[in-house]
């Protein structure tokens, strides 16, 4: 699918359908198929990281479909190694409730021991029902750590299992209907600025 196709479906489909066919489908670009299902592979690897099922693994953003769909970068190509500015990352959803939980829990609790302002730096993430790691920016904190470990796995298997050298950035949401909403939300920014309503 180019940048054409993605806006001519938002146009006629509109973006809760083109969500819930085909962002969560069983493609991802950046798995090219060196063996035909490779994207079931990848999402099989990373599901036993996070203890989750494959169908609650999914690749979004440019590595989904080798062009960049934020409202904010205007369908820029997937830029594969560090030799081109602004490299690429690979944005991976997991929906998981009782990681989200977890992590939000340990937040909490260095929230009301001072350790971090949790409203602060979360309460937007948290309100949309997600966590992200792996940005590199001030959410990145020690109370994150359980989901650092995990993410640092999930690194790992990419590179060596599956030659998936891009950084791996990291969203758990609590449901699916929280990530679909979030995608939903993000494609009608994105439409908006191409006249689709």
């Amino acid at each position: 699918m180019d940048s054409n196709e993605l806006l001519r479906r938002l146009r006629n489909d509109g973006h809760v359908d083109f969500v819930n066919n085909c962002l969560f489908d069983d493609y991802a670009w950046v798995c090219p198929t060196r063996s035909g299902d490779e994207y079931e592979d990848v999402r099989s690897q990373f599901s036993e990281v996070f203890g989750n099922s494959p169908s609650d693994i999914a690749i979004v953003g440019s590595g989904k479909y080798g062009f960049s769909m934020s409202p904010q970068k205007s369908f820029r190509a997937f830029q594969p190694d560090d030799t081109q500015s602004n490299v690429s990352d690979i944005d991976l959803v997991v929906v998981s409730r009782a990681l989200f939980n977890e992590t939000w829990r340990h937040l909490r609790r260095a929230d009301y021991n001072g350790a971090v302002n949790a409203r602060k730096y979360f309460q937007e993430d948290v309100f949309r029902r997600f966590i992200t790691v792996g940005t590199d920016n001030v959410n990145d904190t020690a109370y994150l750590r359980d989901l650092t470990k995990l993410l640092n796995r999930v690194r790992k298997t990419a590179t060596t299992k599956f030659g998936i050298t891009q950084i791996v950035k990291l969203r758990v949401y609590c449901t699916w209907a929280d990530a679909k909403s979030y995608h939903v939300w993000s494609l009608q920014k994105l439409g908006e600025q191409h006249g689709i309503q």
